[in-house]
């Protein structure tokens, strides 16, 4: 009774571009963290350091090459930025979370890289040929 359905061969949407949806708002969340100046700037970094990593996650089926996916692995390892300081008066040590200018810099190049192996692949810009009906499909 219920077992007799047909599977249709076409997808219902088009995955690659509900995927690129989903890292657009991701860029869109980064871009909105870092100017909330209500935020302190180190949860700043670390919630950025988070959306980074789901950056790279989200772009690994559009990008589909395990070489590119292992070059930029090392994404899934970033943490926060970390000093020790000392206690003055009992010499006791304790690690702090701290904003790093350079971890933010190697966040952009990331993101930066990124974006540039999905445009290898076509996926943010069309080619200059079907630029015409693109825009008229936005229309």
């Amino acid at each position: 009774m219920g077992d007799d359905y047909s599977q249709d061969t076409k997808a219902p949407f088009n995955m690659a571009i509900a995927t690129l949806m989903s890292l657009r708002n991701t860029l869109d969340r980064i871009r909105d963290v870092e100017g909330d100046q209500n935020i302190p700037p180190k949860e700043r970094q670390r919630i950025k350091i988070e959306l980074v990593k789901r950056f790279y996650v989200d772009s690994s089926p559009l990008i589909m090459k395990e070489a590119i996916l292992k070059k930029y692995e090392h994404i899934l390892g970033i943490r926060p930025a970390e000093v020790i300081t000392v206690n003055k008066s009992n010499q006791k040590q304790k690690k702090i979370v701290i904003f790093s200018y350079e971890l933010n810099e190697k966040l952009d190049r990331c993101l930066l890289n990124l974006q540039v192996e999905l445009q290898k692949n076509k996926y943010y810009m069309p080619p200059t040929e079907d630029m015409g009906s693109a825009v008229a499909r936005m229309g």
